[in-house]
């Protein structure tokens, strides 16, 4: 019997300064997409071992890589200057996710 994909909220903060920050979004969209890690890896072009070090921090990987990671799983990534992310986190948040 498959084992069940518990779905995992997003992270609170929408800042990823970090591979773990970066990592808990891949993880939370996956599992909101009820994906399993094998699935989700072949349908990012990745390896599991790959995606598995990814979702726990466990290794930075490139940014091609981690691009195709974000773009399959539905995450985009948003760079704004370090100045204007008070701003920017205030209008994402006063969105409805």
């Amino acid at each position: 019997m498959a084992r069940k994909i518990t779905p995992l909220p997003l992270p609170a903060s929408p800042v990823v300064d970090s591979v773990e920050a970066f990592g808990a979004f891949v993880r939370s969209l996956r599992t909101q997409q009820q994906l399993r890690i094998d699935d989700a890896a072949a349908l990012c072009g990745v390896s599991v071992q790959l995606l598995s070090d990814l979702e726990n921090g466990n290794r930075s990987v490139g940014l091609d890589k981690a691009l195709a990671v974000a773009r399959q799983l539905g995450l985009t990534l948003l760079a704004v200057p370090k100045s204007a992310q008070p701003q920017a986190i205030a209008a994402i948040k006063s969105q409805s996710l």
